[in-house]
């Protein structure tokens, strides 16, 4: 009998198919590492350990269903080290997966003959029975894989953590070596976007009644009723800004949580005063918004010897800044102007009750023309005070009948101020437009005869 073989050829594996698993296998990847995130932002931690689980590639071939409730390997890594990297399987709990496979045990239970079950519901999910209570929380529970048995994700990575410590440096150096090496087994460091942060958890804090969380979180960002914006190491004066580093930084203190975010934003601008120098001003107000500009009460600024040429640049009335139009050195040019429209619009929106101007090294002849122009490009000022910072960082607040502050006592002009501040400063080059440094003192008079009733206004000041 002749059998007649099929030459016909193996069908081939459909493309459509392998893109659909390649997509069903990146959407399940993608809900476990957000159940994962979850979990992380919300456990038992355990209080010592920093590190972060990382879902195994999908080519590796070692990931498993990446579903809840099922075992899930993955990589461990334990920060605190160089490289230290494990692979550990892991389950991973919502709080609906648990209660039905809780309820499932329960059943089992009562069916055995055991007084407390729980050699059965070890035997029956790898659950332990407290991890049931977490349920009633609404958290997610992990356990790992631990021998024969499971261990809750606390338990385990506290024995990862007590287990890697060593007391002497020497024997922590070579254990390092020892990590990394095994480490390197394992192929390439997993990416961040496969990566879970774990870290220690202090859930009793937010038992504590929301006005003693406030005044925890503002004591961390160092808000001690001022906070300073300055950027550089030196203020214009010379003098070494002392800062002290604060344990988290105002941004993401307002990060945490949207309640203290709508709690505390309020305050912090209704009752800090914040210190700029000669930069940084501006950004402030524009990421601040038009809502919390608002807000802003206190200021003060740290200008240094260039302070009047700073103000007439930045914030003097068109009038004054079209007399004398000191150049800045911008690319395109009209970019200064740009910037002198912002921060005109954006500073009449500010309504002050305290405006403070540290007078160190600001010559005492152009404290009353700084005055006038800070006055006037806010939208309100209540109170204007002064203080002189010395060379130890600690600052004196002036009184009214200080000699520094005699200049402003009677008042001035428009004309006054601005004839002073050509005669000191007619020999310096960025100080003026081009067209004053050619011309003499009657030119200026001249300018300014083109709108008397601005210039001859007589300004007031210690009010």
């Amino acid at each position: 009998m002749t059998v007649i073989k099929n030459t016909s050829p193996a069908p081939a594996i459909s493309l459509t198919n392998s893109l659909h698993r390649t997509g069903v296998q990146m959407w399940q990847r993608r809900t476990f590492l957000n159940h994962l995130t979850n979990w992380s932002l919300d456990n038992d931690a355990s209080p010592h350990f920093h590190g972060k689980i990382s879902v195994l590639p999908v080519d590796a071939g070692r990931g498993g269903d990446l579903e809840l409730g099922k075992p899930v390997t993955c990589v461990l890594t334990h920060t605190s080290y160089t490289d230290a990297r494990q692979i550990i399987v892991i389950k991973l709990f919502s709080s609906q997966e648990l209660t039905r496979k809780f309820r499932g045990v329960e059943q089992l239970r009562r069916d055995s003959m055991e007084v407390y079950g729980h050699g059965t519901l070890q035997q029956a999910n790898g659950i332990d029975p407290s991890d049931a209570a977490a349920d009633r929380k609404g958290r997610y529970t992990l356990v790992v894989r631990c021998g024969s048995g499971w261990m809750s994700s606390r338990d385990y990575f506290n024995k990862i953590y007590f287990s890697r410590l060593e007391t002497r440096p020497a024997a922590r150096l070579l254990q390092n070596d020892s990590l990394e090496t095994r480490s390197k087994a394992l192929g390439s460091v997993p990416l961040d976007k496969d990566s879970v942060t774990i870290r220690p958890l202090f859930h009793p804090f937010r038992l504590l009644p929301a006005e003693l969380q406030d005044l925890v979180l503002v004591t961390a960002a160092g808000l001690s009723r001022s906070y300073d914006l300055r950027s550089d190491d030196y203020d214009p004066s010379g003098v070494k800004i002392k800062k002290q580093r604060a344990a988290i930084s105002l941004s993401t203190m307002l990060r945490i949580s949207k309640r203290i975010n709508e709690n505390l934003l309020p305050y912090v601008y209704h009752s800090t005063d914040f210190h700029f120098g000669l930069t940084g001003f501006t950004s402030f107000l524009w990421q601040s918004g038009p809502t919390n500009r608002r807000e802003v009460r206190r200021l003060t600024f740290h200008f240094g010897k260039l302070a009047l040429l700073h103000c007439i640049r930045w914030m003097a009335p068109e009038p004054v800044f079209e007399l004398f139009e000191p150049p800045v050195a911008t690319n395109p040019r009209s970019l200064q102007y740009f910037w002198r429209c912002q921060i005109q619009d954006l500073v009449k929106e500010v309504e002050l009750l305290t405006l403070t101007l540290n007078i160190h090294n600001i010559p005492p002849e152009d404290l009353p023309m700084i005055v006038a122009i800070m006055e006037n490009s806010f939208g309100s000022v209540k109170r204007l005070q002064f203080v002189d910072y010395a060379r130890d960082g600690k600052g004196a607040y002036l009184k009214k009948d200080d000699d520094r502050l005699k200049g402003l006592v009677g008042g001035q002009t428009w004309r006054d101020m601005c004839l002073g501040y050509y005669r000191r400063h007619r020999m310096h080059s960025y100080y003026f437009k081009w067209e004053l440094l050619k011309g003499i003192q009657e030119d200026v008079q001249d300018a300014m005869n083109c709108d008397k009733e601005f210039y001859d206004e007589k300004r007031s000041f210690m009010s």
